[in-house]
Formats: C-alpha cells, structure tokens, sequence
C-alpha cells in the first residue's frame, strides 16, 4: 500500500530562485554539495571559466543539487516515502537520492548533454519546447490532429487536465504556441531553450546522455519510482535503467502517473523541489493534497499515514541520507 509519494522535478527551475526558498542550514549543504559536485567533474567554481554549453549544463545540474538537498531535509524530518515519481529529468535525481546510482552518476549524466547542445548547434534542426495552459493532452491531440506532422511537433506531457508541454520543430512550437492562443488558451509561451526533450528527434542528438544512462551500475531502488511513461512502479534495477535511458527521447503522461499513484492508495504528495514548481503544473483529486518545502518549515504539514497516525522517523532512511557521496 502506498500513502506518500515524492515528486520531483526536472529542468526549468533558476538556480537563484530557488536557493531564496532554502534555510541558511539548507544552503550551507548545498554549497557543499556543489563543491563536491565541481571537484568530481574537475570544472572550475568560476561558472564564467566554462565554455556556453558547460555553463548550461551546469545550470541544469545545480537544481538536482538543490532537490538532493530537500529530499535530505525531509528524510531527517522523519518524511519518508512510499513510492517516487521524477518529472522528466527528475528521474534521474530520483534514481540518486533513491540509492539506485550513486549522487555522481547526475553530474556525469547532465554534463554529458554538453554534446547534445554541440551537436543541435551544428544541424540544422532548430528545436524548442513550448507550455500550453487550458487545455488537456485529450484535447490538444484533437486540436493537432491534420495541422502539425508526428516529424515537426508532438505533445511532450500531459502535466495535468488544463496544462500540456509540447515538442518539436521551433517554428512548430512557435505556430502550435500561437494557434492556441486564439483557441483560447489561458496562456501559452515557447520556452526557448533550444532543445526539444521527450520528442524522438532527440534520440540522434543526446547520443551521449542515452548511453551514460544506460552504462551506469544501478541497483534495485529503495523505493520505488513509477514510470511516467509505462504508467506502473519500478523496483528493479534494469527497470529503471530503461527509464533513465529513454527519457530524453520519449513522450511522457505525468497527469495519468499522478492519477495511478491515487488509485494505488497515495494521499500525500510532496513536492522535493524548493519553489514548488511541481505543484503548481500538477492536479491531485480533493481527496489528495500535494505539500511543499514551504508547508513544512511553516510547520503546515503533519505527516500522517492513510490510518491518521503520525509517522515514525524512518532511521534506517536518515543513516542513508548522511552518508557522503
């Protein structure tokens, strides 16, 4: 049976932002954390010394930190989970702080999308990612359908009923972002980031990234991670080997994970990133809530099982989560 569900995020977060919403104590671990992080991969502190596409990837690695961090936070609290789900990358941080690879493996995996961004940069494919507000993936598949080819644009996920990711060719992107607008979407914005993660043009170009994923040593997780994309838990290490492997290129259903994690007993969902972001693109029945970092230092949140009891620290969980990388 599971109760508690940890949800964690993926790329989009600025560092910054979310440092703001960590304790002195939180940062201080974090800054930590990041050294040790630089050291492994023998790249300066300066972030100005690295080469734009270092700088990127490093940009992207520094909120798995921060979620590492979190996740540590809560694992002291006695907040321990039933069941995880990452958001795209988020995966892969889940894999980590799940004791399926080791917290080094992230920063081999984010860096090595150095040549991603080398080889977008020397094709022809000009690529982004674009957000849809109003509308759910049923009804967007229906709106695309005869107006954008599988080749130029696909909905990347499903995030919830009224908010959508999309896929693609930029100039799609950009006609799919402008077509719901006038269908009228509450919002819709291309991210611009030159890339076009969860499309299967991806798989040519992050080359790297998939083969690092799948060459990693990973071990059956403590808990397990439900698949965004088969929609079912993970519980074995080759299982979410495939997962690490295949998110780059492959359409995910975060809004049907959510549901399956309700019908299988969750109640509780926790939000690891530090600004709540997962929040604020998922939906959870009434019957559920979803708490952040900011309900538990409020002291908002009183973990609970599904029986109403308080939960008991998980020692065995909190030993793991001190130990050095």
């Amino acid at each position: 049976m599971y109760n508690r569900a940890f949800l964690f995020n993926g790329v989009g977060s600025k560092p910054e932002k979310l440092l703001n919403n960590l304790t002195p104590e939180l940062k201080e671990k974090f800054e930590v954390y990041k050294a040790e992080a630089f050291s492994f991969l023998g790249i300066p502190s300066d972030i100005s010394k690295l080469s734009v596409h270092q700088q990127k990837a490093v940009g992207w690695m520094l909120p798995f930190i921060c979620d590492r961090v979190v996740f540590e936070f809560f694992i002291e609290k006695g907040i321990t989970p039933d069941i995880g789900m990452g958001y795209s990358s988020g995966v892969s941080i889940a894999t980590a702080c799940f004791d399926s690879i080791k917290q080094e493996d992230i920063y081999s995996i984010v860096m090595s999308q150095c040549s991603m961004m080398e080889r977008l940069e020397k094709s022809d494919d000009k690529l982004d990612m674009g957000i849809i507000i109003g509308f759910s993936y049923e009804e967007l598949s229906e709106m695309f359908e005869g107006r954008f080819s599988s080749d130029e644009l696909v909905i990347g996920s499903g995030n919830s009923n009224f908010h959508v990711m999309i896929c693609g060719k930029a100039e799609a992107v950009a006609n799919a972002v402008e077509f719901c607008i006038q269908e009228g979407a509450i919002k819709a914005f291309s991210m611009d980031i030159g890339t076009a993660f969860h499309s299967p043009i991806m798989k040519k170009y992050d080359i790297d990234t998939i083969n690092v994923c799948g060459s990693l040593d990973y071990k059956d997780p403590r808990w397990p991670i439900m698949s965004v994309v088969d929609i079912r838990p993970l519980k074995t290490a080759e299982e979410i080997r495939r997962e690490n492997a295949m998110n780059v290129y492959t359409p995910m259903r975060w809004d049907l994970s959510i549901k399956k994690l309700e019908e299988m007993g969750v109640r509780e969902f926790i939000d690891i990133s530090a600004n709540g972001a997962v929040k604020k693109f998922s939906r959870v029945s009434r019957k559920c809530k979803i708490y952040t970092l900011e309900d538990v230092l409020s002291g908002n949140y009183q973990p609970l099982t599904s029986a109403g009891k308080k939960t008991k620290t998980d020692n065995s969980a909190l030993i793991y989560a001190n130990q050095s990388i």
